[in-house]
């Protein structure tokens, strides 16, 4: 119909004055990455519009994951049973074994940093901790300097979709962020766990 306005131009703009509203940055933002309580300003923002965004998300195939208890709130594609075409805003990448290793790891240190420091906020972990993590788990080579490359690739990988972040003031210091826990639900854990075991059985003479 002439002169009818999209409603995601409504959503994320004024179209008279060309000034972008609050929400417009919020939706961008959850495009490119999570958004966390520490972040008052964002995240208050995102409490009081959320229904437009998980409104606005819904129309191209996404979902808003927002966990108030645990502070942070991300998208994801929409799975529907039964519904053949689902528009995707990204092609499935999957993760190199290294990364989703490394994401198997983080998310079991929670359960236990979350078990034996209840009282604690946050989880931090410095890039020779999280490299002994997966260290067992890695087929053996003779080339411990390139596996500690392909490590050190998934450390930032895990950086770049917000799992991980770098410590201000020490490089090498890791802050894990709850994210990991929505990412990797239990029954997701013991799959991965299991394929794991069995890529490291096969690899163990190739790499």
């Amino acid at each position: 119909m002439a002169g009818a306005q999209s409603p995601f131009l409504q959503i994320a703009m004024n179209t008279t004055s060309l000034e972008f509203s609050d929400i417009s940055f919020i939706l961008v933002r959850l495009l490119r990455e999570p958004i966390y309580r520490e972040d008052k300003e964002a995240w208050e923002t995102l409490r009081t519009q959320q229904e437009k965004v998980r409104h606005y998300f819904h129309q191209v195939g996404q979902e808003l994951v927002m966990d108030e208890a645990e502070g942070y709130a991300f998208v994801r594609q929409l799975e529907c049973d039964g519904v053949d075409r689902i528009p995707r805003l990204t092609q499935r990448r999957p993760l190199t074994y290294q990364a989703t290793l490394l994401l198997a790891c983080l998310r079991e240190e929670f359960c236990r940093f979350d078990t034996t420091a209840p009282d604690a906020i946050r989880l931090v972990k410095t890039r020779g901790e999280l490299q002994n993590l997966v260290a067992a788990f890695l087929p053996e080579t003779t080339n411990q300097v390139r596996d500690l490359g392909k490590v050190d690739t998934a450390i930032q990988k895990l950086s770049d979709m917000g799992f991980l972040e770098k410590i201000r003031d020490d490089p090498e210091e890791f802050e894990v962020k709850r994210i990991v826990k929505a990412k990797l639900g239990p029954n997701e854990l013991e799959a991965i766990k299991k394929r794991l075991t069995e890529y490291a059985t096969d690899n163990t003479d190739r790499d």
